[in-house]
């Protein structure tokens, strides 16, 4: 596939988003667990470092963190109880936890940093590994480790599940939510394939890479988020003994014939169309998907993308070097057509947005 920049970059001048960096992207799976994971391992430093991604902005991760703290609420009861989120963010979940509980989040991100100041958790600024697992008085404490959509960004996997195996006390519950893989490959979702989700996780992968360690599936669903998430629940019920299994790789190519189809849509098709008469079009959504979809649709002419983030707003997309700009460019310059790329939140775009009276289409509407 083409080389592409960093999803989760947006660049601060139209000149510097013309010259940002692109990487190669290849996807392997493991031969034995079927983990699937990407090739060319780019630094956390230049991933994170500046993450222009804060969960409280999205309406529908809000409601989604809503419900699943009343999910762990109904699980756990009103007891006290000790929780460790891996990848808090801004904190969308801790603050929704119960009063008597005692939280404890730990994220390497700027926009952790920026959002942990009301003092209702506590924020390890840091990676976690096996040393913050059993350092800081954690060890065997927790009676719950979570992690949403956190194990799509590490590299070094059995570092954090060793941490995490340390930090529950016997029995208590290592608690995952992660794209899944399964539904991404039936739908050929090729928008979400890039360098910041390291690895893609199926039920197998999970399981066979958790029970060597020591941890016991106990429950498992599915949830639409995201264009489909799995969430499953491991319980620590004995010593760690082995590390995971065998890394061995070979290459994974299924979605990566799927980029093969990129241009082979109907949006495609009426996007090139409406610009070739000269219609106008833009997007709406400067998440990682409209990242990867833009750039490996450059032939496009989209005028801006909208983005909600005041963190994305003002800062432009790399190297195909379109403007990000507020909601209120849609009213006050509008196109004739506007691409949903943040399609997983297209309902909730279209409410917020009835005076628009251009043509709504989906980056991925046919799939």
């Amino acid at each position: 596939m083409d080389q592409m920049p960093l999803a989760g970059e947006f660049s601060v001048t139209e000149a510097t988003s013309r010259s940002a960096a692109r990487y190669p992207l290849t996807w392997v799976e493991c031969s034995v667990c079927k983990l699937v994971q990407v090739l060319e391992d780019v630094s956390d430093d230049s991933l994170f470092r500046l993450y222009n991604y804060a969960s409280s902005t999205i309406p529908a991760l809000v409601r989604h963190f809503e419900g699943y703290a009343k999910w762990l609420h109904t699980r756990y009861g009103d007891g006290r109880r000790k929780v460790l989120e891996i990848g808090c963010n801004d904190g969308v979940l801790l603050r929704r936890l119960p009063s008597t509980w005692e939280c404890v989040g730990v994220d390497p991100s700027d926009v952790a940093r920026l959002n942990a100041r009301d003092h209702s958790y506590e924020l390890i600024n840091e990676p976690f590994s096996e040393v913050t697992g059993r350092g800081s008085g954690f060890a065997g404490t927790f009676d719950i480790v979570t992690g949403s959509n956190c194990l799509g960004h590490i590299s070094d996997l059995l570092d954090v599940f060793r941490g995490v195996h340390a930090a529950l006390r016997d029995g208590g519950e290592f608690i995952v939510e992660v794209h899944d893989l399964d539904i991404t490959l039936a739908t050929a979702q090729w928008d979400t394939i890039y360098h910041e989700h390291k690895a893609e996780w199926s039920d197998r992968s999970l399981v066979q890479c958790l029970a060597p360690l020591g941890f016991t599936l106990q429950a498992r669903e599915r949830l639409s988020l995201h264009g489909g998430l799995l969430r499953a629940v491991f319980r620590k019920d004995r010593p760690a003994f082995q590390n995971s299994v065998s890394s061995d790789t070979n290459r994974f190519d299924h979605l990566n014939r799927a980029y093969g189809r990129r241009r082979d849509t109907v949006v495609y098709r009426q996007l090139l169309a409406a610009s070739a008469a000269g219609g106008s079009i833009a997007a709406y959504g400067a998440a990682g998907r409209a990242n990867v979809w833009l750039n490996q649709l450059p032939e496009l002419p989209f005028r801006y993308v909208v983005d909600e983030s005041p963190l994305r707003a003002g800062k432009w997309i790399p190297v195909v070097s379109i403007p990000v700009v507020e909601r209120s460019r849609l009213l006050e310059d509008p196109v004739d057509i506007c691409a949903i790329t943040a399609w997983n939140y297209a309902a909730d775009i279209r409410l917020k947005n009835l005076d628009f009276h251009g043509e709504w289409v989906q980056s991925f509407a046919d799939g």
